[in-house]
């Protein structure tokens, strides 16, 4: 039987939906070892619950109830703090036997069916003006937009390896401008990824890399999200029987300034620390995985605490 040491895939609001985010991707939304492709073919099932609560902070880092709207002149609208969220998240991927540019190569699917997340919140309260304003549904439920990484290469040389990835997040959750049940953000999402890893020892992993996305037009309106830019890092250590335990952080930066009425005014940033635990109740075959992220240094944008538990069947 093939021994494979993977430790769960959770992608933003994912991977997240976490729910920490501008835009669709969330730093520390893989674990140490997830964004590179094992040594084993074959499919991989998970399936995952990921419950958030985040807070609004402004451009001096307090949490406030105000969130400052970019237009001429700038004005504030109300919003509603401590935004909880549920999401369970199927994932399906494949690692391939052969290989492309001398890289083992797969390809990773993530649907998602969730309530209204901290992005979707920010989306909804930055629509809202003092003539007209409405209170978001958190209790609707449905189909969130959709992952799709059709490209995904990692190249291993002794103790280093090298990972090359391409992934959109296609807008097919319920999306229209100003509704109060949106579940999906109404707009593309295009992220690439480069990561190194390094392993000392077999047992030890370190990994670093940065992730940029870019943002199409919002369907519906004027509004267009800024690229934002993700350093992500961790360390992890493997035991017998492939469990594993690690550490994670990361970074991120929005790279540019948003566009439209409902901008927010200032760029945002957001930065995080988690851990993360997996246990193999059958080696290479049946696990279960939970992690842990919390927030801070957050600027113009939801940040808060989030807590993932799932499942992963693998066939090799």
């Amino acid at each position: 039987m093939n021994k494979i040491v993977i430790s769960s895939i959770l992608i933003f609001i994912t991977i997240s939906n976490i729910s920490n985010a501008q835009g669709h991707y969330n730093g520390g939304s893989f674990n140490t070892n997830d964004y590179f492709i094992p040594s084993a073919s074959g499919w991989v099932f998970s399936l995952y619950y990921s419950f958030s609560e985040m807070n609004y902070y402004n451009d001096s880092g307090d949490k406030t109830d105000r969130i400052e709207i970019n237009e001429n002149p700038p004005f504030s609208v109300e919003l509603g703090q401590k935004v909880k969220t549920h999401s369970i998240i199927p994932m399906i991927s494949y690692f391939a036997k052969t290989k492309v540019l001398n890289a083992k190569w797969g390809i990773l699917a993530l649907p998602m069916l969730n309530n209204p997340n901290a992005n979707i919140a920010l989306d909804f309260y930055s629509e809202q003006s003092l003539l007209d304003s409405k209170k978001i549904d958190f209790n609707s439920f449905g189909l969130g937009d959709f992952y799709l990484q059709p490209i995904w290469l990692t190249w291993e040389k002794k103790k280093f390896s090298t990972t090359f990835s391409y992934g959109t997040w296609i807008p097919v959750g319920k999306y229209a401008a100003n509704s109060t049940e949106n579940v999906g953000l109404g707009y593309w999402s295009h992220n690439i990824r480069v990561m190194g890893r390094y392993k000392p020892k077999d047992k030890i992993s370190l990994s670093t890399g940065l992730t940029y996305e870019i943002n199409s037009k919002q369907k519906g309106t004027d509004f267009k999200e800024a690229p934002h830019l993700t350093l992500d890092y961790g360390a992890s250590y493997s035991f017998m029987m492939g469990h594993e335990i690690g550490l994670f952080g990361f970074g991120t930066w929005e790279t540019g300034d948003d566009r439209g009425e409902k901008a927010v005014l200032d760029n945002d940033q957001i930065y995080g620390l988690g851990c993360y635990g997996s246990y193999w109740f059958k080696p290479g075959k049946l696990g279960i995985l939970a992690r842990y992220t919390s927030n801070f240094g957050t600027r113009n944008r939801f940040g808060g605490a989030s807590f993932q538990l799932g499942i992963n069947y693998l066939l090799f």
